[in-house]
């Protein structure tokens, strides 16, 4: 390792056989050469064998990452950053929990730890709770996957915060799927992940109160939840323009959303 000391050299990245970086903990910028293993040493050489277990649990909690973004797929268009290393990692803490695997076979066991997904937000700017302030209680009933949510009374500017300039706004819910163990090559060809369109509320003026209702949300096709399974309830606040009269057109980049309940 080197560091650079002529000032006007700012760069950063690759050059010939030599990587230039920054780290956090300094203003310089380091100098190393190029090299490390090979593909072929770590898939093969006896002494990768733990980087194998572990490049093997970072796959499976990918794998856990992309059935939750399934499961939550009405809602993630309104995520503000790329949600999906935090959650990975969310699903990596889950399969730690797996006390009976040893490393490299740990399973996200998502039907014991599914209160860990609750409240995930997609937004770090505007999160959901700052918008839709007063809580919103739902309830889950395994035998018929079903969820029943309680929408409240919203005043906007006492309880109802809309930081985007839109005339329009309304609320939408969906439920999902989330099996033990993220997705395998035929969990998509075995079962739906999505078990119902989306439930929107009509179209609110901004400015415009809403008395709160209560909204059953249930799969298109009776179904009791197996033991492995989880229901996915998420919540969202779209934003919306007027293209005509009778036309309301959603804003792209403009609401906010969230895990509302797992069960």
């Amino acid at each position: 390792m080197a560091i650079v000391k002529n000032k006007m050299l700012d760069i950063s990245g690759s050059l010939g056989g030599f990587s230039f970086y920054q780290r956090k903990d300094s203003d310089k910028t380091i100098l190393r050469t190029k090299g490390g293993a090979t593909r072929k040493m770590i898939e093969k050489s006896p002494k990768f064998a733990l980087t194998r277990l572990n490049n093997n649990e970072f796959g499976d909690a990918a794998r856990g990452g992309c059935s939750i973004r399934l499961a939550i797929f009405h809602i993630r268009h309104l995520a503000d950053y790329n949600f999906t290393p935090p959650m990975n990692a969310l699903c990596r803490s889950i399969m730690k929990m797996d006390t009976e695997g040893a490393l490299g076979t740990r399973r996200a066991e998502f039907s014991k730890y599914h209160h860990l997904l609750d409240g995930f937000n997609l937004n770090r700017r505007y999160p959901f709770n700052n918008v839709v302030k007063p809580p919103i209680y739902c309830t889950i009933d395994r035998d018929t996957a079903t969820a029943t949510i309680q929408l409240p009374e919203l005043t906007p500017g006492i309880n109802l915060s809309l930081p985007w300039q839109y005339p329009m706004y309304r609320i939408v819910l969906s439920i999902g799927i989330l099996d033990d163990g993220g997705v395998d090559r035929d969990y998509a060809a075995s079962r739906p992940l999505l078990i119902n369109q989306p439930f929107t509320t009509p179209w609110r003026l901004a400015a415009q109160a809403y008395k709160g209702e209560t909204i059953v949300l249930q799969p298109d096709t009776a179904k009791k939840l197996d033991n492995d399974e989880t229901l996915v309830v998420s919540i969202g606040i779209e934003m919306g323009t007027l293209i005509s009269d009778a036309v309301i057109e959603r804003v792209k980049y403009a609401g906010s959303g969230k895990i509302l309940i797992t069960g």
